[in-house]
């Protein structure tokens, strides 16, 4: 990206820092801690597994930096919480990488459900597969850490349906979480949003083929389709014959690349972001609350936001 320059690549893992170094031009380190008080850094890019984030977050606040972290913003909402304090009180800023709102296909979906292509909303599907996640001692295993499906998968789809939709009043969700099933977690979530729209949230960590997701949003002028497996990105169906067809949608550009240049913008001309630390926090809540019902069994009212 024009006028950003990586100074350095921290792991614990000092081969992994060493090659993520290389592949960038920068210099390896073995902590946070060894990087920054080395190089000049106004940035820190945070891909760490999700119940490390608060403690970097703090961190990061206390040196006044801006932090890039991926999402979920945390494990629990105390740590959530805890950061968006430290932030408010840092020189630095917090972006949460929710990068499903940087998908051309699911950004046209929110500018035609604000134009009212559709119509009033009735009820949205949307279903994200993926095979069992590895990672650094296998941590999505631990769902303790990780949140299982419920806070690091389907999370996306909660942030999105939140973005168009408004505040969810309730939450109800059955899966496998807490049996034993060799590695692997599933869950269907339904979410009611205070303005009447009803949400069906399919998640698979155990599906076996390449990573796949899909939406659609029904609505009283038609229904709007998208399915990473199919071409062309979005399909509108209407009643009205002379109508539908597949929307315009932008393309060319990564939606994790768009993200970073949206953050880094923010940052020059002081914006807002498109997703701000909060509506990370909300998208934690409604994954939280999720967990809580199919440990309970009872839908969870949450009542708007927090």
């Amino acid at each position: 990206m024009p006028g950003i320059e990586v100074a350095g690549v921290a792991d614990a893992n000092q081969e992994a820092a060493a090659a993520g170094a290389e592949a960038v031009g920068a210099r390896s380190y073995p902590s946070y801690e060894a990087l920054v008080s080395s190089e000049e850094v106004d940035v820190i890019d945070a891909c760490l597994p999700t119940a490390m984030h608060r403690d970097l977050a703090l961190r990061v606040a206390g040196d006044g930096k801006h932090l890039i972290l991926e999402k979920p913003i945390a494990r629990m909402l105390e740590d959530a919480d805890q950061m968006l304090s430290a932030f408010e009180e840092s020189e630095g800023r917090l972006f949460v990488g929710h990068v499903v709102r940087f998908f051309p296909e699911y950004v046209r979906m929110k500018e035609m459900i604000e134009a009212g292509d559709l119509g009033t909303i009735g009820v949205a599907r949307t279903s994200r597969r993926s095979p069992f996640l590895r990672g650094w001692n296998d941590w999505y295993a631990d769902w303790r850490q990780s949140g299982g499906v419920l806070v690091d998968l389907v999370i996306h789809d909660f942030d999105f349906l939140r973005w168009c939709f408004g505040e969810v009043e309730r939450v109800y969700a059955r899966g496998v979480m807490g049996r034993e099933y060799n590695r692997l977690d599933y869950a269907l979530t339904t979410l009611r949003f205070e303005d009447g729209q009803i949400a069906h949230v399919e998640g698979h960590w155990s599906y076996p083929a390449p990573f796949e997701y899909s939406i659609e949003v029904a609505g009283s002028k038609g229904l709007v389709t998208a399915d990473s497996a199919d071409a062309p990105p979005l399909r509108l169906l209407t009643n009205d014959d002379s109508a539908g067809g597949s929307p315009n949608v932008a393309a060319g550009k990564s939606p994790y690349r768009a993200e970073l240049e949206h953050f880094v913008r923010c940052l020059e001309t002081g914006e807002e972001p498109v997703v701000s630390s909060h509506d990370a926090r909300e998208a934690l809540r409604i994954s939280l609350a999720a967990i809580e019902s199919v440990q309970t069994g009872e839908p969870v009212t949450l009542g708007g936001r927090a």
